[in-house]
């Protein structure tokens, strides 16, 4: 992960720098997660819940954001952009908490709302500025690197959970300024090219995966909302759960690095719904000091799917030439409204004139059927990999000119052209090894960086579009 790499214009890839969205993510988790943010979420009793206030304005964040791109995007060609992203969302994280221990009446609460406009905006365009920088990587693996550095938000999280409540405060505050400037770092690392072949939106299934990610998200929402039902009074219910997922995320990134997949995206869509299903039914059945199991099962799935988020909806936009802030700003605005959908909903379900425990129970049933219908009609694993299909054109170009071309366009180092042809003559990569004389590891980071540069996810999906003899536009800014 730490290791430099060199592109083929001598560019260095620091992969350690892509650790600074970890920081992003562990503002979220504490901010989120613990009290820090929100000390007293009914300060102010004649606005109700101040969660659902910050939930809603952070949906508004995203949904500015996307109508800004239409005249500023991207954001990460504006020095402005860094500043802004990192200071609005440090400044509104201190007056948060802030308005929310001392402020009082009308004036604290306008307090308050104004520190939570300024992270609805700031954290957006924030992890907007992430996702533009994401979605032109030309290192192979992404997807580790995003798991890599989700982990590495968990230890932050639990550094901060360490600290008293307003030295948490200035550490919390301190996590988008840091992720802004390392983002910034960032500016210089090697980029790919435009998609060989551009993808068509219209191919794209929009209405399903949006319904798809928007009923998850209700589902976290109405479980996160109604977690401290659960926790009988243990105080440290959450941190343990957090616990679990962090393992849980940490498992799947050592086996992703002991045995990489080149199709990443399947490997970060494949355990969302499963571990969410597993932690809905584990917080029925469990006795009370182990249901903390169930809750961070839920947490690692939502998690996954953030990080699956990030990776193809980044990926859709740049091979069909749209701004990311439209097509990663659209789904997650649609995670953040579901998220608010639930949690509001759990908030009115929780009222003492209706609330019990078979309801809850009635609940929680019900969300595992719709998990499990999401998983199995609205969006599948094969519906993953149709993202990444490839349009089929007539051609007659031979192979050797196929793979120039396109090694060209996608700008492959000379040793990854050299791959690009063994692989499209069918050979394996012990058999590139051997061909080439170079290690194992060696081959595999060229062939993952090939399907990176490419557009492709798969050694079928390359193959198609070798077949296509790289039709597409030259070059796109």
């Amino acid at each position: 992960m730490g290791e430099a790499r060199l592109n083929q214009e001598g560019e260095r890839f620091s992969g350690w720098r892509l650790l600074g969205l970890g920081f992003w993510q562990a503002w979220q988790m504490i901010s989120m997660c613990t009290a820090t943010l929100i000390p007293d979420a009914e300060r102010f009793s004649f606005a109700g819940n101040a969660l659902l206030w910050i939930l809603a304005l952070t949906a508004m964040g995203y949904l500015a954001v996307m109508l800004a791109a239409r005249w500023h995007a991207p954001f990460l060609t504006r020095r402005s952009c860094f500043a802004a992203a990192g200071g609005l969302t440090a400044t509104g994280s201190v007056v948060i908490p802030l308005a929310l221990t001392f402020g009082v009446g009308p004036i604290g609460f306008s307090a308050f709302l104004a520190g939570a406009l300024a992270v609805a905006f700031g954290n957006a365009l924030l992890l907007v500025m992430w996702g533009e920088l994401w979605s032109a990587l030309a290192t192979g693996r992404v997807g580790r690197h995003l798991y890599v550095s989700y982990t590495f938000a968990f230890a932050l999280f639990f550094a901060a959970y360490a600290l008293p409540q307003w030295a948490a405060v200035a550490f919390n505050a301190a996590m988008p300024l840091v992720s802004a400037a390392v983002l910034k770092a960032c500016k210089k690392e090697p980029r790919r090219e435009p998609s060989v072949l551009p993808l068509d939106i219209k191919t794209i299934p929009v209405p399903r995966v949006l319904t798809c990610i928007l009923i998850i998200s209700v589902v976290y929402g109405m479980s996160q909302g109604m977690a401290n039902t659960f926790a009988d009074g243990d105080a440290s219910f959450i941190a343990k759960a957090l616990i679990l997922a962090g393992g849980g995320i940490g498992a799947i990134t050592l086996s992703m690095v002991a045995a990489p997949s080149f199709a990443e995206p399947i490997a970060l869509y494949r355990p969302v719904i499963p571990a969410m299903v597993a932690g809905l039914v584990l917080l029925l059945l469990l006795s009370a000091p182990y249901r903390f199991i169930g809750a961070g099962l839920i947490i690692m799935g939502v998690y996954c799917l953030d990080m699956f988020m990030m990776l193809v909806s980044t990926d859709v936009a740049f091979r069909a030439r749209i701004p990311v802030a439209l097509s990663f700003g659209l789904v997650i605005f649609c995670a953040r409204t579901g998220t608010l959908a639930g949690s509001f909903a759990a908030d009115v379900l929780q009222q003492p004139s209706i609330w019990s425990g078979s309801l809850r129970t009635d609940v929680f049933l019900v969300g595992v059927l719709i998990l499990t219908l999401a998983g199995m009609l609205f969006f599948t694993q094969t519906d993953v990999q149709r993202l990444y299909a490839t349009p089929r054109t007539a051609t007659d170009t031979s192979l050797e000119q196929k793979c120039a071309r396109i090694a060209a366009m996608c700008r492959l180092t000379n040793r990854e052209g050299e791959v690009l042809v063994l692989l499209a003559r069918g050979r394996t990569v012990r058999y590139i090894c051997d061909e080439l004389s170079i290690a194992q590891g060696t081959a595999k980071h060229h062939v993952s960086n090939i399907y990176r540069k490419v557009g492709v996810f798969d050694r079928q999906g390359l193959l198609d579009t070798i077949e296509q003899g790289g039709v597409g536009k030259p070059g796109w800014e």
